[in-house]
C-alpha cells in the first residue's frame, strides 16, 4: 500500500469478510477504519505540517495492524500483542469495548512507535514530533462518538456516560496522552538503533511490555471483570450490527 486511499480499501475488505463470519475481529477494523478516515479529511484540510510525511506514516502504521491480522489468518507469526488481541475474539465473553481497547493496546502502543521509526530515521525522526502528536487532537474528536457507538450497543453506557461525563473523557484522553507518549519514546529509540538486530530485540521487548498491558484489560480484576461480564450480557445485536454500528458516520 502507498496511499491512505488504498489503506481504506484493505481495511474495507476486511470488514466485510467480519461480517461475513460474525467474527469479532471486525470490532477494531470498523473503528481503525473512521480513525484513518479522520486522518485522511486532516491531510486535506491542511492540518499537519507536511501531508505527504504524514500519509507515509499513517500507511507504514496501518500496514503493521494488516499485516498481523494476515499472519493470524494464515497461521503465521506475529507479536504477541496483536495475538493477544485476535484470539480473543474467540471468547464470546469478550465485551466490544475489551476488543478496542486490545486492538487499540496493540496498535498504539506498539505499533505507532515502529512505524514512526520507519518513517523518519536518526535525526530526522525529531521533525516528525509535532505531526505525531497532532494525531492526539484527531483521536480525541472521537471520543464522543465513539462513546455514542458503544451507547448503541450497550444502552446503560448512555446513563454512565452522562454520570461521568467530564471525568470519563478526561480519562480516556489522559490514557491517549500517555500511550502518544510512550509510542514517541520508543520511535526514538528505535530510529537510533544501530543496527537491525538490535532494533529487533528493542521491538521484542516493547511488544512484552505492551502484551501485559493487553492482559490486563482481559483480565482486569475480579470486580471490574464482573461489571464486564454483565455488560457482555446486555449487550445488543449480532456480531455483524454491532461492526456496522461501530462503523456509521
Amino acid at each position: 500500500m502507498n496511499t491512505i486511499s488504498e489503506v481504506l480499501q484493505r481495511l474495507e475488505a476486511i470488514i466485510q469478510e467480519c461480517r461475513a463470519e460474525q467474527s469479532a475481529l471486525g470490532y477494531f477494523p470498523a473503528l481503525y477504519y473512521r480513525m484513518t478516515q479522520a486522518v485522511q479529511t486532516g491531510i486535506d484540510q491542511g492540518v499537519f505540517e507536511n501531508g505527504a510525511r504524514m500519509e507515509q506514516l499513517d500507511v507504514r502504521f496501518a500496514q503493521r495492524y494488516i499485516d498481523a491480522y494476515d499472519a493470524y489468518r494464515a497461521g503465521k507469526p506475529m507479536t504477541q500483542s496483536w495475538q493477544l488481541a485476535f484470539e480473543a475474539a474467540k471468547d464470546d465473553n469478550i465485551t466490544v469495548f475489551q476488543h478496542l481497547m486490545l486492538g487499540m493496546n496493540a496498535h498504539i502502543n506498539l505499533d505507532l512507535g515502529i512505524a514512526a521509526a520507519q518513517t523518519r530515521t536518526r535525526d530526522a525522526i525529531f521533525g516528525l514530533h509535532d505531526d505525531f502528536n497532532k494525531i492526539n487532537d484527531v483521536i480525541r474528536h472521537l471520543v464522543d462518538p465513539m462513546q455514542e457507538k458503544l451507547a448503541e450497543i450497550w444502552l446503560p453506557f448512555r446513563l454512565l456516560d452522562r454520570l461521568l461525563r467530564t471525568e470519563d473523557e478526561g480519562w480516556i484522553n489522559f490514557s491517549i496522552d500517555v500511550a502518544r507518549g510512550a509510542a514517541w519514546k520508543s520511535a526514538t529509540m528505535l530510529a537510533f538503533a544501530p543496527d537491525m538486530q538490535a532494533e529487533k530485540k528493542l521491538i521484542q521487548d516493547f511488544d512484552v511490555v505492551v502484551a501485559s498491558i493487553g492482559k490486563g484489560v482481559l483480565h482486569p480484576g475480579f470486580w471490574i471483570s464482573s461489571g464486564l461480564w454483565l455488560m457482555r450480557r446486555w449487550e445488543k445485536g449480532t456480531v455483524e450490527e454491532k461492526i456496522n454500528v461501530l462503523l456509521a458516520p
